[in-house]
């Protein structure tokens, strides 16, 4: 490899360590403690795992998806906010907008000098659209993903009916269903292992 590249892949590697640390925002304005909020990197992590799992679902019921851009999507969904910091959705709410360009300009910093910048700022600009399936699953998983966090918090219970609006963005029936069946406790972590 040349060592001129592998210096620019390790100086984003090394800048995106920082969203390890970085707490996510909307849940400290909900009045979360700072153990009880997960960081940016813990959030992407499990939002990739849940939008790999729902789009290869959905290819095998016949959709038209694309689970490895879903899976690329979701991984970089949030990387801009390794630059500028996370803002929570209320905020962003009450700012019209103007967070999502301060994002896409966080991206750009960020992965500029890589050759898969272009790739990379395309799955986020898509992402931020909401306009494709891939697109749309993993804001579905964004959501179930913070609703899981939360609902184990008992000072976001209070919060936990913001997870059922969201489901006016991806407007899969199977979102909804799954918000509920998580805020009701119709399902649980398997611990099928912890049995036998």
């Amino acid at each position: 490899m040349n060592i001129a590249d592998l210096k620019k892949i390790l100086k984003v590697f090394l800048t995106l360590q920082w969203a390890k640390e970085l707490p996510r925002q909307g849940f400290i304005a909900m009045g979360f403690k700072r153990n009880e909020a997960d960081s940016v990197a813990a959030h992407s992590f499990s939002t990739c795992l849940l939008a790999y799992f729902l789009a290869k679902q959905l290819q095998k019921e016949g959709q038209k998806i694309d689970p490895e851009k879903t899976l690329k999507m979701a991984l970089f969904h949030d990387v801009g906010e390794t630059i500028v910091g996370d803002v929570g959705t209320f905020v962003k709410n009450m700012a019209g907008g103007v967070f999502k360009n301060i994002e896409e300009e966080g991206v750009k910093a960020l992965v500029d000098g890589l050759d898969s910048k272009e790739e990379i700022i395309d799955l986020v600009e898509e992402y931020n659209e909401r306009k494709t399936l891939e697109a749309r699953v993993v804001k579905a998983a964004d959501n179930l993903d913070a609703l899981a966090q939360a609902k184990g918090v008992p000072g976001a219970q209070d919060a936990l009916k913001y997870f059922k609006e969201v489901y006016h963005i991806t407007k899969f029936p199977w979102h909804k269903r799954a918000v509920d069946m998580i805020l009701f406790g119709e399902i649980e972590p398997g611990r099928e292992w912890q049995k036998k």
